[in-house]
């Protein structure tokens, strides 16, 4: 399978800043992806129990590697759900608001 898209797998990564506050920050590696819709079953289904899906990305498993968030063309989600396959891994998104001062 050829992946066409480009988008960052990310660790979430807290800290304290010098007034001792917490800060978040997140550490990118870069992965070759596929974007995909969402269906209307899952995107209703997600509705119900309060979730709003805005993306599903397909990469490849070995990817992965514990990240908790996907950055692609600059906006940042979490990641909601995975769904793997044989070898590769679907990743169902959310956008999130930073708010890092």
């Amino acid at each position: 399978m050829f992946f066409k898209d480009i988008g960052y797998l990310c660790k979430e990564k807290r800290t304290l800043d010098k007034h001792n506050r917490p800060k978040i920050s997140y550490e990118d590696s870069m992965i070759y992806c596929n974007v995909k819709s969402i269906g209307l079953t899952e995107f209703y289904q997600a509705q119900s129990v309060g979730l709003k899906p805005e993306l599903k990305i397909e990469a490849r498993l070995i990817d992965l590697d514990g990240a908790t968030h996907f950055k692609y063309n600059n906006k940042l989600y979490k990641i909601l759900r995975t769904n793997k396959k044989e070898d590769s891994i679907e990743l169902i998104l959310t956008s999130i608001i930073i708010n890092n001062e």
